[in-house]
């Protein structure tokens, strides 16, 4: 009974510690890439340059004017320069409210051509736009503020900028680089998902296949010294 079980105990050992060992590769292997390359590269912060617009016209509303347009008590009110657009922005209790410095009107974000404007000229690679896009829901690569410009560019780095439709804030640069290491850190992590989830299939299976290990392993080294003075026994009664 003792050497049956003592077979299962190893079998058990042996295929958790396979599992472990994958999960092992995975930790050395993504680890060893993630030291390989810069983080700014990674980030793609040498693509991109914050650029400063200036204003073309100051055929602007008065600041006392555009603050009688907020709706509820006003804090205080700036005008800022969104890609070369005036816009006020007023502070108050309802939370900011931006307006055409031109007009008065509400703010409403920056057209297509402006976003293009924006991509290009913060752009530092050597490549071209190849298509700009307005997207409502995040792709995989992005997890900020939305609605967000995706602008994708035909370099060979596959750069995307992420674009305030507000603002004109760069909010995120990413590359085929950011993407193949962001696969390998959430291989590192064992949250191949990406959704911070820890229940996955795979983070139970590992720390199932660590348990095991552990406990097939603690069994086994009983069952060894348990059969060493039966051994010592046997040899001693056989020279008598």
């Amino acid at each position: 009974m003792s050497r049956s079980f003592n077979k299962y105990l190893t079998r058990i050992h042996k295929w958790a510690g396979l599992v472990l060992s994958l999960q092992i590769l995975f930790w050395f292997a993504s680890g060893f890439f993630m030291t390989i390359f810069p983080i700014d590269q990674v980030r793609g912060s040498h693509l991109v340059d914050k650029q400063v617009f200036s204003l073309t016209d100051a055929n602007i509303i008065p600041i006392e004017i555009a603050m009688t347009g907020y709706d509820g008590a006003l804090n205080g009110a700036r005008l800022v320069n969104i890609a070369g657009s005036p816009v006020y922005i007023l502070l108050g209790e309802n939370g900011p409210q931006m307006l055409n410095a031109r007009d008065g009107q509400p703010w409403d974000g920056l057209a297509k051509v402006d976003i293009q404007n924006v991509a290009s000229s913060s752009y530092k690679g050597e490549g071209e736009i190849a298509i700009v896009t307005k997207l409502t829901s995040a792709p995989k690569d992005y997890s900020g503020k939305l609605p967000v410009w995706q602008a994708q560019f035909d370099d060979k780095a596959k750069t995307r900028l992420y674009i305030d439709p507000e603002t004109g804030e760069v909010h995120s640069v990413r590359t085929r680089l950011w993407r193949v290491f962001d696969l390998a850190w959430k291989f590192h992590i064992m949250d191949v998902t990406g959704e911070d989830n820890f229940n996955s299939w795979w983070l139970r299976l590992a720390s199932g296949a660590a348990l095991l290990f552990a406990l097939s392993g603690v069994g086994l080294l009983w069952f060894r010294l348990a059969s060493r003075p039966r051994r010592r026994r046997k040899r001693v009664a056989s020279v008598s």
